[in-house]
């Protein structure tokens, strides 16, 4: 009888453990000292979980290197390119189709053309700038642990990782409404989409096989939210409304753009 390898499983609990540990006290220091959380947290919060995997595959060694572990083999230019292209081409139709809905169920009303048109065309220069960012987090979670993982099978592995990473995200959140930067209504929403939003980068990461699909989908500087008119005049029925069918659309997509074949498990 085969015995099975617990080791991955309780590495990627340690990782998990000490992420949420790590945010949470550099956000529980800045509201114990009433210092207003600053712009630039939420681009280096981001490396938190990269910094933190480096920390555990020190303590904790797998076989294979960095480039296996933070899935950053694309397999060639042509690979990467249409991984992320198709990543970023994906969630973008999946802020549209939920923006196309919210508008024909008359509960928003969308951007005129010209708008959308000067959003489509800063599209690829702010994903480029905006990955460096997203990079520290996607090789964490959707390279290191999503690997760490892999023998739990995709939607199991991919649900955890994604419930882990609204949990991550929680504290800053929770901060940024407690000070009052942010209503509460739009931050809730905002983390509790990023459940299927999860779903669906894991998705491009298993489809693709590499995290740089997910780096780039990542990094688009944008929700659904910002291809309607007047998002922050949305009351709290047509706002949670809007955010119901934001969730099902990415979840949608997840399922369409997931992996046919289940990844090897990590020995």
């Amino acid at each position: 009888m085969q015995r099975t390898n617990n080791a991955p499983a309780r590495v990627a609990l340690v990782f998990t453990a000490l992420t949420l540990l790590v945010v949470t006290v550099l956000c529980g220091v800045f509201l114990a000292a009433g210092w207003t959380l600053p712009d630039w947290i939420v681009v280096v919060g981001r490396w938190i979980p990269a910094l933190v995997s480096l920390v555990v595959m020190r303590l904790y060694p797998l076989p294979g290197g960095l480039a296996t572990w933070w899935a950053l083999r694309p397999g060639g230019w042509r690979r990467l390119l249409l991984g992320s292209g198709v990543a970023v081409a994906v969630l973008l139709a999946a802020y549209g189709a939920t923006a196309l809905l919210g508008s024909v169920l008359g509960i928003v009303a969308p951007l005129p053309w010209a708008d959308l048109s000067s959003i489509l065309l800063f599209v690829v220069p702010f994903v480029l700038v905006y990955s460096l960012s997203t990079f520290g987090e996607e090789v964490a979670w959707r390279g290191y642990l999503q690997r760490l993982l892999s023998g739990w099978g995709f939607w199991r592995s991919s649900a955890a990782i994604a419930a882990v990473w609204v949990l991550f995200h929680v504290p800053l959140h929770g901060t940024l409404a407690l000070q009052g930067t942010l209503p509460w209504q739009a931050l809730l929403g905002s983390t509790l989409l990023l459940f299927p939003l999860g779903l669906l980068l894991s998705a491009a990461v298993c489809r693709f096989g590499s995290v740089w699909p997910a780096v780039f989908a990542h990094a688009l500087p944008m929700s659904a939210l910002n291809l309607v008119r007047d998002p922050g005049a949305l009351t709290s029925g047509p706002f949670w409304s809007f955010t119901a069918i934001s969730a099902v659309v990415l979840t949608a997509a997840a399922v369409l753009l997931a992996p046919r074949r289940a990844a090897e498990p990590v020995q």
